[in-house]
């Protein structure tokens, strides 16, 4: 699909300069115009840039001692300061072990790319996070896309049947055959 990124801001959350001229590139490929395309080399920088500028796409990097890429994505999601805790994440690190992707995840990411990665690899990451959007959760303790991107059947018996309100609204019970009504 044809895009047009010229109004897009982004920020780039990297520590290695030569990663964030391949993240640049592509974006600039992308039609994002350079000058739309913000650098920070550590959390705080970044953080400050986004509140400043709400960017419409962050893409950080896990940023190892000890995980800052995972407390930023919180802090966008979370901190009431937050211009926009709806903002993709596109989060990339050294590593896809499922231990991994699953923090990411849990802390709010809208998708995961492992380094090293080929330009390819990057537009398609952010091509799916622009087709595809997830449906957000807001709750207590997490706030990002639906964690679930699979739509399983369940065939199984209902754990929480006993714990139905008989004064709730209909809408919100599940039926005996699993289904909402």
């Amino acid at each position: 699909m044809t895009y047009d990124f010229k109004d897009v801001r982004v920020l780039v959350v990297e520590t290695s300069p030569p990663l964030f001229e391949l993240v640049r590139g592509v974006l600039t490929f992308f039609t994002v115009p350079e000058d739309s395309i913000h650098s920070a080399y550590n959390v705080d920088d970044a953080y400050a840039r986004f509140a400043s500028d709400n960017h419409d796409l962050v893409i950080v990097d896990w940023l190892q001692n000890p995980d800052r890429g995972l407390t930023f994505t919180r802090r966008l999601r979370m901190d009431s300061t937050s211009p926009n805790p709806f903002v993709p994440i596109l989060m990339m690190a050294g590593s896809g072990h499922q231990n991994r992707v699953i923090k990411a995840r849990d802390a709010g990411v809208s998708d995961y790319l492992v380094k090293p990665f080929t330009a390819r690899a990057l537009s398609q990451k952010i091509e799916h996070i622009v087709e595809h959007p997830r449906s957000f959760v807001l709750a207590e303790t997490y706030t990002g896309p639906d964690r679930r991107r699979k739509n399983m059947k369940f065939d199984h018996p209902d754990r929480r049947a006993d714990l139905i309100n008989p004064a709730m609204p209909v809408a919100f019970r599940n039926t005996d055959d699993g289904k909402k009504r």
